[in-house]
Formats: structure tokens, C-alpha cells, sequence
């Protein structure tokens, strides 16, 4: 009778870690996906929280077409945190050595003001961080409520976007800087 429960035991153990590993590497299987992966979708409002018009409400889009900017590196994101600041250091640093990249990080989904005014206290950011007007960003970008991060490098005129990332957390998002600094030195050329 003991040997009986101890077989129902191990096997039902069994199929739990089997069906939990099925599902994790079905998650991996299926990577977020946020923004649009063909053309930029457009003007949008923000208001600045940092660099020079910090305190205004404006629109990156235009102001970075209007300067035939050859290339822009947007970064909308729902959290402000240290794995954030990493990925926007690797931004500003292609941004030091070609002066014509545009970027701007954009809060959405309940990023404040005093969330990026902490993280620019303590990673003093050349990019202008800003929250968007439309608190889940702007529609016409259909960004994923799952994706913590969504980075759209895309080159002007026209907006034809270079490379689209989408993370469901900031510690993905650091973890591929390198590669978003290196799609945004690739948009440049």
C-alpha cells in the first residue's frame, strides 16, 4: 500500500515538473513583441522631464524630423530603475560621438515625474528622459502592456524602423545594450 502512494507520489511530482518545464520553454518559445516593426507611427506629445526643454510639453518625433536627424533611438519603458540606466548609458554613448543620433526615453504606464528625476540624480542621463501626455504612450505605436521596455531605432527621413526590442523586464533590456547601441551605430551609416 505504501509503495502505491509513493508511485502516485513521484508520478504525479513528475508530470508537475514536466508540465511546469513545458510551459517555461513555451514562454521562452514566444518572445514580447511591442511597437511597430516597419515604419516610426508618428508625432506623439511629451512632456520633458530633463535636458534642455525640461519642463515643456513637446513632440521628439517632430522636433528630431524637422532637424533630419539621420537616425533616432526611442525608448519607451514602464519601469525607471538601474537596468534602465544602463541601457540609456549605452545609448549616450553612441549619441557623445554622433552628435546627429536623437534619442529620448519616454515614460509610460505610470512613470512620473519623480521616477526619472531620481534616476537622472543618480545616472546624470545625456539622453532626455519624458513622460508621455497619453499615459500608455501613444496609440498609433501599439505598445505591449507586457513589454517593460520597447526600443525602436529608426532612420529619417521616412521612419523606416532599423531594429525593433521588446523586454518584459529591465534586466533583459540591459542585458542586450550592447546590441541596441550597436543597431543604433548601424542606423547612423
Amino acid at each position: 500500500m505504501e509503495e502505491c502512494h509513493m508511485r502516485t507520489f513521484f508520478g504525479t511530482s513528475f508530470a508537475v515538473v514536466l508540465g511546469l518545464s513545458l510551459g517555461l520553454a513555451r514562454a521562452e518559445e514566444k518572445p514580447v513583441t511591442s511597437g511597430p516593426s516597419d515604419k516610426a507611427a508618428g508625432p506623439f506629445q511629451v512632456k520633458a522631464i530633463t535636458g534642455e526643454k525640461a519642463g515643456t510639453q513637446l513632440c521628439y518625433y517632430c522636433q528630431y524630423n524637422a532637424e533630419v536627424r539621420p537616425a533616432v533611438v526611442m525608448i519607451f519603458t514602464q519601469k525607471a530603475d538601474d537596468n534602465l540606466a544602463m541601457l540609456i548609458k549605452s545609448i549616450d554613448e553612441v549619441q557623445k560621438s554622433n552628435a546627429k543620433l536623437g534619442t529620448v526615453v519616454v515614460g509610460v504606464g505610470g512613470i512620473e515625474k519623480a521616477d526619472f528625476e531620481k534616476l537622472q540624480a543618480t545616472h546624470k542621463l545625456t539622453t532626455p528622459l519624458t513622460v508621455a501626455v497619453d499615459k500608455d504612450g501613444p496609440t498609433a505605436y501599439k505598445l505591449n502592456k507586457d513589454a517593460a521596455v520597447t526600443v525602436l531605432v529608426y532612420k529619417q527621413p521616412g521612419g523606416a524602423v532599423a531594429k525593433n526590442f521588446a523586454f518584459a523586464d529591465t534586466k533583459a533590456a540591459a542585458a542586450k545594450a550592447k546590441d541596441i547601441a550597436a543597431a543604433a551605430q548601424d542606423a547612423l551609416k
